[in-house]
């Protein structure tokens, strides 16, 4: 004995379900359906992955995000290192100068420039008159105006006998 669900629609929908169920797909029609859909939407996911494969490669994107990494460690390592030993105290040119009491900015390693500071008659060093860009201070460490940039600074060069400059001395 078969249960059939009891029909309930109301007499005046009995016209317009008979049409829908006649209207209605059959099972064959329906799988071939189901089947069309299912094959668009795998080529359309193939073509996607296509693209997406060519627009970026997933090493470009690896590499971004370690270049990334890499240049925020450097930044965070060279914060220490300016907190550790900030520009302008006792391992900066500037106390170089102080401690020789000369006004030179040295240009080169504290000991080379130290020792020609102290050495003999023979190995004296050279005092050069020079007009550098005021843009050059900047490089030096020293305070620089922008709008200035193009104007000259009267300094003094100091050199060894060979011609390397040893230091330099701001005079304006």
């Amino acid at each position: 004995m078969t249960h059939r669900p009891q029909d309930d629609t109301p007499d005046w929908l009995r016209p317009a379900r008979a049409e829908f169920a006649r209207l209605q797909p059959d099972a064959a029609q329906d799988a071939a359906l189901l089947a069309r859909l299912t094959q668009l939407q795998q080529s359309r996911h193939a073509r996607q992955t296509h693209a997406d494969d060519l627009a970026e490669p997933h090493w470009l994107r690896r590499l971004a995000w370690g270049a990334g990494g890499l240049g925020a460690t450097a930044a965070a390592l060279l914060c220490a290192l300016l907190l550790l030993d900030p520009p302008g105290t006792a391992g900066s040119a500037h106390a170089a100068t102080t401690a020789a009491g000369s006004g030179f900015i040295p240009l080169v390693p504290e000991a080379e420039f130290r020792a020609a500071l102290k050495a003999d008659r023979g190995a004296a060093v050279w005092l050069q008159p020079a007009e550098l860009p005021r843009e050059r201070l900047a490089l030096l460490g020293l305070p620089f105006d922008a709008a200035r940039a193009d104007e000259l600074v009267r300094a003094e060069l100091m050199l060894n006998p060979s011609g390397q400059v040893l230091a330099v001395r701001i005079l304006n």
